[in-house]
């Protein structure tokens, strides 16, 4: 496994790692959800996070087996959950995910450490993440890797879940 910073001209791969981590969702979301509500127009999101992924406040990891997209993580001042850019000293982790081949194997423990790394190499002394209410296995491993939820929730989160706001202090 070799990991790398991410580039502009990875969003293609990005978008196609959370169409996978999306698609999962299926398994526990409210009957109707689709991931067409979290990503109903993939250029679109393709262009967004090249855009996003150019902006020096921005830090996104790739990790590539061979030529295949295991996972990435990312962090930056604001992600869709939050608009607004993060409290002083505080930075959003914007994303996480891991293919389904990957998922268990440790690799989202390491993307988490090297995201945490970052943002302490940063100098914030804290961190914010959003994830679905029901993505039970997530939220289990957020828990694991310190952090903590705050009793913030989304009702209407733009994936169009229940989101619940975690904090990580540095």
């Amino acid at each position: 496994m070799q990991t790398r910073r991410a580039t502009p001209s990875d969003a293609p791969a990005l978008v196609a790692n959370l169409e996978d981590g999306f698609a999962s969702y299926i398994a526990w979301a409210p009957v109707g959800w689709t991931p067409s509500v979290a990503i109903p127009d993939a250029p679109a999101a393709r262009a967004r996070i090249a855009e996003r992924l150019a902006q020096p406040d921005v830090w996104c990891l790739i990790a590539l087996e061979g030529e295949n997209v295991a996972g990435h993580v990312g962090i930056g001042p604001s992600t869709r959950e939050d608009p607004e850019p993060a409290p002083p000293g505080t930075t959003n982790l914007w994303q996480l995910f891991v293919r389904r081949p990957w998922r268990g194997s440790g690799l989202a423990r390491e993307l988490m450490a090297a995201a945490v790394a970052e943002a302490a190499a940063r100098g914030f002394h804290a961190m914010r993440l959003w994830t679905p209410r029901g993505a039970a296995r997530a939220r289990r491993f957020y828990e694991r890797e310190g952090w903590t939820p705050t009793g913030e929730v989304h009702e209407a989160s733009p994936s169009g879940l229940v989101t619940v706001q975690y904090v990580r202090r540095l």
